[in-house]
C-alpha cells in the first residue's frame, strides 16, 4: 500500500473555542493515520517491539492554510517518501472533497533501540517498504535554532494524562506547550501558517517544564527545556498569519 487515505469529520470535541480543528487533534490525527500505514507496510507498532526497536519523532514541518470547522469532512493522506541510514520520511495532507488543501506536513521519524534508546540502522533492522517519493514540502529539516532571548517564561509540571503507551510525553503535547509562552491575546488574534518541531529527548512523569519564548512580529521561537535549562526537550518555530 503506497499511500493511506483515510475519511475524517470534525467532531465537537476536537474542537477549539473558534470551532475549528484543535491543534493537538491535528497532531493525533497525524499518529494515528501513520501508525495505520506503518502497520499495513509491514514495519509498525508490533513489528518493532518483537524485535526491541520502535519509531520515535524527530522532526515535523506543518504548513496550515486553514483548519477544518467542526463537522466539516476531508481526507487525510500518508505516505513514506524516504529514508536514511537511520530514518524514515513521512508525508501527510489533508484534502477537502473539492480538492482543496486544508494542512500538510513533513516529518522525520528516527530508528531506535529500545534498550539503548539510540539511533539504529533502517537497513539492517526492517524489512524492505514501500517508498512513494512525492514530498509536500521540499524540507532537510533544518535546525530550529534555540531563542537569543526571553521574551517571555513560563513553568509547569508534565501531566499523568500527557504520558502515552511509550511511557513518555505524546508528541501531540509539545506543541501546546509552545502556546503556553504566548500571551492570550497574541494566540486568539492570530492563526498557525507554518510549524516546524524538533524533538530532542522525552519528557517523562516527573519532570519539570519550562517554556522560554522569543518573539518578532509573527514569527516566535519556542525552547521546551527543564527550568534550570539543563536538558532541553524540543523545540519549536511557529510563523503566524
Amino acid at each position: 500500500m503506497e499511500t493511506l487515505t483515510r475519511p475524517h469529520t470534525v467532531k465537537i470535541y476536537e474542537c477549539d473555542r473558534a470551532k475549528r480543528l484543535r491543534l493537538h487533534c491535528l497532531f493525533n490525527l497525524f499518529q494515528d493515520v501513520a501508525d495505520e500505514h506503518a502497520d499495513a507496510l509491514g514495519v509498525g507498532y508490533d513489528f518493532c517491539l518483537s524485535r526491541g526497536i520502535g519509531w520515535v519523532g524527530a522532526n515535523y514541518h506543518l504548513k496550515i492554510n486553514r483548519l477544518p470547522a467542526w463537522r466539516e469532512s476531508f481526507a487525510l493522506s500518508t505516505w513514506a517518501s524516504g529514508k536514511t541510514a537511520v530514518s524514515g520520511i513521512r508525508e501527510f495532507k489533508a484534502e477537502t472533497a473539492s480538492g482543496e488543501t486544508l494542512f500538510y506536513a513533513s516529518s522525520q521519524w528516527a530508528l531506535i533501540g529500545l534498550e539503548t534508546m539510540r539511533p539504529v540502522s533502517v537497513a539492517k533492522n526492517l524489512t524492505d517498504y514501500v517508498l512513494h517519493d512525492e514530498r509536500v514540502i521540499d524540507t532537510t529539516f533544518p535546525a530550529v535554532l534555540l531563542p537569543e532571548r526571553d521574551d517571555a517564561a513560563v513553568e509547569f509540571s508534565v501531566r499523568y494524562d500527557d504520558i502515552d503507551i511509550n511511557d513518555h510525553v505524546n508528541n501531540a503535547v509539545y506543541p501546546l506547550w509552545a502556546l503556553e509562552g504566548l500571551a492570550r491575546d497574541y494566540v486568539g488574534g492570530h492563526d498557525i501558517a507554518e510549524m516546524e518541531i524538533a524533538f530532542k529527548r522525552p519528557a517523562r512523569i516527573d519532570d519539570k517544564i519550562a517554556v522560554f519564548t522569543q518573539i518578532d512580529g509573527l514569527t516566535t521561537t519556542h525552547r521546551i527545556a527543564a527550568p534550570d535549562k539543563s536538558k532541553d526537550f524540543a523545540r519549536v518555530r511557529i510563523g503566524w498569519k
